[in-house]
């Protein structure tokens, strides 16, 4: 067997030990990283369903892709708390995927929540940046507590949609509390993350409307009704 032959087998051995290697990689760690994807999006929706209580239920036909799957939350007394879905769109340098939820009417954000972006660092990724009232003298002074407040771990850029009417989501360069407040030097990341949220309300939208439209729940699919696990 001459040389050339002898490497190439040895080049094909190798590179069919690597694809092994990783195809074995990713089948050991396949159902880990999908229970913490369902427990991020499990967060997000309590965390934009303000007042749930119980489970999320899902609406949508079991058959549904999990980026266009639809939950309804209820409170304390069974009463409707609102609509959710995830909404996406193209930001700067990446797809952003956004949790949003909407009250009864569909007409008003109660919450939305990032779940995935990877925007230019130190601009676009402000959007999940969190606000803190922590000095350099509270630290040097000893004054250090831990911010655990539900408040404090809300990114500042996501608060200001809560309570926004679907007609307050415009980009304004300046502050506003009417409109949504650019961050600085990420004005397309802005614009794409309220493209998600206006993407994931559609969604909810047309599946509360095609509830009402179609009288044969059959042409629309089985229905989902099983309530999501809570977290403790």
């Amino acid at each position: 067997m001459n040389k050339k032959v002898q490497y190439t087998v040895v080049l094909m051995v190798i590179c069919v030990c690597a694809a092994a290697g990783l195809g074995s990689t990713f089948v050991l760690t396949k159902g880990k990283i999908q229970r913490r994807e369902d427990e991020k999006r499990q967060k997000a929706l309590s965390a934009v369903l303000p007042g749930l209580n119980g489970g999320p239920v899902e609406v949508t036909p079991i058959s549904t892709p999990i980026p266009d799957k639809v939950f309804k939350g209820n409170g304390k007394d069974n009463e409707l708390i609102g609509y959710a879905a995830m909404g996406e769109a193209q930001g700067y340098s990446s797809k952003l995927k956004v949790m949003v939820g909407v009250d009864p009417s569909t007409n008003k954000v109660l919450g939305i929540c990032i779940l995935s972006q990877n925007e230019t660092p130190g601009l676009g990724t402000k959007v999940i940046e969190v606000a803190t009232t922590r000095t350099i003298w509270k630290v040097l002074f000893g004054k250090n507590e831990i911010e655990t407040s539900e408040e404090a771990l809300v990114p500042w850029f996501q608060e200001q949609f809560k309570g926004k009417l679907l007609n307050q989501l415009v980009v304004v360069r300046e502050k506003d509390p009417e409109r949504i407040s650019a961050i600085t030097g990420a004005t397309v990341t802005t614009k794409a993350v309220v493209k998600a949220v206006e993407n994931a309300v559609e969604k909810i939208k047309n599946h509360v409307w095609v509830q009402f439209i179609v009288p044969n729940k059959k042409e629309v699919g089985a229905l989902n009704l099983t309530p999501l696990p809570v977290l403790k």
